[in-house]
């Protein structure tokens, strides 16, 4: 069998999709090489990986185009139609209109539609189509947890069977370092205080950070010595961000590092005192498993894919309530024996997932669908049941 494989997301500066696309990518190739069935890697652009592909992936050099989106719907087709592909798979919600393949695509969360206000307006009106397109028209859709299963059947009334789960996992980089020497030289380079609380992850709305910071401006009140790292490229929108924790007076106790290298993130995990993830909504929630792995305490929200991906191994609390952050914050950062208990806890739980295991799943999921014709969609439904997008009504703020 010939797999036609996304790589738009292995970009240089990639966050979670590509992180995403080239575990799993990389894992497969694992694969391949026992069932024999082949790997072509299409692009808009040529691509970038932490770890060079081994020889028997290859990359399709043909029909690039600059913009990732214009790739997918004048350009994509062509390159499958030159391979001939049994199944292309899209890793990032969306896949070109008139796929002449049978197609898997991930769907990795539900925030277009249930978290509207934490999307710029031009993602809502351009990738909130294509992705419903993709759901109507794709042999098999993938999500990376039951919790955005869940919300995918309900928003859209298409066949269970259709939907599979297949869970992605921490890099085995994630681990318990005891290399003083490594975790010096990234306390330095990044400028790391001595007693910190790790965020990791974009700067953006739906991540929840002007609560988090409200939340962390209380337990400082409360007593708590550390500072809080945050870790991640800025996002479309702060609402003044900086305004806000200059306010609460904790200019001094908060650090952005900006984007980190892969090579630096563990080391990062490793020196901080525990994680806050408190985003408002994720499909799955890397960095949650990523601290677990890391040996790190994890408090986290109790909705959405969290509470699901964390289980008992972190607390967890209603993102909404900066109260409830901050409470969760002194009890972690002032119980040492609450500490030490979450971190095995989270170490245990870490090890459910494995990348080796997801490419098995995935590689199943393409040989179910290999054969399943895609269902024909004339580019005139494109728009066809979309939502309107209410363009007044959506948040609007700086970048910082």
């Amino acid at each position: 069998m010939r797999i036609a494989f996304d790589g738009t997301t292995l970009t240089p500066g990639r966050t979670g999709v590509g992180y995403y696309t080239e575990h799993l990518l990389q894992h497969l190739a694992r694969e391949v090489e026992v069932t024999g069935d082949e790997i072509v890697v299409v692009s808009n652009q040529p691509i970038d990986t932490q770890s060079p592909l081994p020889p028997h992936v290859r990359v399709h050099h043909g029909h690039r185009f600059p913009v990732r989106i214009g790739w997918m719907q004048m350009r994509a087709q062509r390159a499958l139609d030159a391979l001939r592909p049994d199944v292309a798979h899209f890793t990032n919600g969306m896949m070109p209109i008139a796929s002449p393949v049978s197609t898997i695509v991930t769907i990795h969360d539900m925030s277009l539609r249930l978290y509207p206000r934490c999307h710029p307006v031009r993602r809502l009106l351009l990738n909130r189509p294509l992705m419903q397109v993709a759901i109507r028209q794709a042999a098999s859709i993938v999500t990376v947890s039951e919790s955005a299963r869940r919300d995918l059947l309900r928003l859209h009334r298409i066949p269970s069977d259709r939907v599979s789960v297949v869970q992605e996992a921490a890099s085995p980089a994630f681990r318990p370092i005891t290399d003083r020497a490594w975790l010096d030289r990234v306390r330095s380079k990044y400028g790391l205080p001595e007693r910190f609380v790790l965020y990791v992850g974009t700067i953006e709305p739906r991540k929840n950070l002007s609560r988090l910071v409200e939340a962390f401006a209380q337990a400082r009140r409360r007593g708590i010595p550390h500072h809080l790292v945050c870790v991640g490229p800025y996002g479309w929108s702060s609402r003044d961000l900086a305004g806000r924790i200059d306010r609460l007076g904790i200019t001094d106790a908060v650090h952005f590092t900006g984007y980190a290298s892969f090579e630096d993130l563990p080391a990062i995990y490793n020196l901080g005192d525990f994680f806050v993830f408190p985003s408002l909504y994720e499909g799955f929630g890397l960095p949650v498993v990523e601290a677990m792995a890391s040996g790190l305490p994890v408090i986290t929200s109790s909705t959405s894919s969290l509470a699901e991906i964390a289980a008992t191994a972190a607390v967890t609390v209603d993102p909404t309530n900066a109260d409830a952050i901050a409470d969760a914050m002194v009890s972690v950062a002032t119980d040492e024996a609450l500490r030490a208990d979450l971190a095995q806890r989270g170490l245990q739980r870490a090890r459910a997932f494995s990348w080796a295991q997801t490419a098995k799943e995935m590689l199943a999921v393409y040989h179910r669908a290999a054969g399943v014709a895609a269902a024909p969609v004339a580019a005139s439904s494109l728009l066809d049941n979309a939502d309107t997008v209410p363009v007044k009504s959506m948040t609007r703020g700086r970048s910082w």
